[in-house]
């Protein structure tokens, strides 16, 4: 009997021990630190894509043509890679920022880190008064990607601006409220781009990309699992 007890104690002991999985929504994939190589090339083509589009600001693509908006944009970029992000529109309604936040919500693609990655989509609320109401209630006005991210957190970002069309420009969300800053060499650096647009801008505490900034999704990742 003693030993017995023994063996039992050790077995509670080790069986504590085991790491506990977390719970699976079936089909849901588990992002790692550590990136599959399929998923690389896959986020790697969409960077290229991003760079043809804002090289030749063009969003004809293999011959298909995307809205000129924000998410038309988007659309593009990742078609390029071939991921077609409108495979899925129909399971979700509102804007093609609204389906393309539900696709990657689906997907459990969705993310809030500071340092992303370069391929990585971004979403933005309260760009406009979509609504009109004069109220900071508009969820999912606007939507980019990310092309470069420096070691202090700088983004580089491609979307539609309102007024400039297909562009490139930042966000830091380590430095929020910063919008400028002057360079050793007296350049003036854009840390956090203009976001909300000039006309509906009542609120100067919240019209930076870093203010309205939501959340980040590895879309790429679609390009394995689909």
């Amino acid at each position: 009997m003693k030993y017995t007890a023994v063996i039992i104690f050790l077995l509670f002991l080790f069986s504590c021990q085991l790491p506990v999985r977390k719970s699976e929504t079936p089909g849901t994939p588990v992002v790692s630190k550590k990136e599959d190589p399929r998923v690389t090339a896959f986020r790697e083509k969409v960077v290229e894509g991003a760079e043809y589009i804002l090289k030749t600001k063009s969003l004809t693509v293999r011959g298909k043509t995307f809205n000129s908006d924000c998410s038309g944009t988007v659309l593009a970029v990742y078609y390029y890679a071939g991921i077609d992000l409108t495979k899925e529109f129909s399971q979700f309604q509102g804007s093609g920022v609204d389906r393309i936040y539900g696709i990657m919500g689906k997907y459990n693609l969705l993310h809030q880190e500071k340092m992303p990655k370069p391929g990585d989509i971004i979403f933005w609320d309260n760009t406009y008064d979509k609504n009109e109401d004069k109220k900071w209630n508009d969820e999912l006005t606007h939507i980019g990607v990310v092309l470069r991210i420096s070691d202090s957190g700088d983004i580089q970002y491609i979307h539609y601006n309102y007024s400039k069309g297909i562009a490139m420009e930042e966000m830091n969300l380590f430095n929020p409220e910063v919008h400028t800053k002057v360079s050793s060499s007296g350049e003036i650096l854009v840390i956090n781009a203009p976001m909300r647009m000039k006309s509906q801008n009542w609120d100067k505490n919240r019209w930076l990309s870093s203010h309205l900034f939501r959340d980040f999704a590895k879309g790429y990742y679609l390009g394995v699992l689909w």
